[in-house]
């Protein structure tokens, strides 16, 4: 198995170097089946990128994730986290990183996840910081 970096994934979604996305889609087509690991924080920082850098709407990273998650040579970091982090993220109002933080937590037994962001709030998987009165 095999691990990659936010960039090398980015370059599959991009356009700003042919070269470097060639190269990219030739890497993970030469692997076999459940082969190269993704992390939570790949995940995080390529829809922070896609978002803020790239400029892609929600619907566009949506789609982005969805084709990720249908590739056989992709393994996921508690990969049913993701689902449902991607599953909060289409129809929530915070960010994708957000929910994935959630989603693991409770993955990992660790529930509620307490924020304050107020964004992230408004989902039954958060819960706001208490505030001394």
């Amino acid at each position: 198995m095999i691990g990659i970096d936010t960039n090398v994934l980015l370059r599959l979604f991009s356009d700003d170097n042919p070269a470097q996305a060639a190269s990219a889609a030739n890497l993970i087509d030469a692997q076999g089946p459940e082969s190269i690991r993704v992390s939570n924080i790949v995940l995080a920082e390529m829809v922070w990128a896609l978002a803020r850098i790239y400029r892609q709407d929600k619907a566009r990273i949506i789609e982005i994730l969805v084709l990720l998650l249908g590739r056989e040579e992709l393994v996921f970091e508690f990969r049913s986290a993701v689902k449902t982090a991607l599953d909060w993220y289409e129809h929530g109002r915070a960010d994708f990183a957000d929910y994935l933080i959630a989603a693991s937590n409770a993955a990992a037994g660790a529930e509620p996840t307490y924020t304050f962001d107020q964004m992230a709030e408004s989902h039954p998987a958060f819960a706001p910081v208490p505030m001394e009165p």
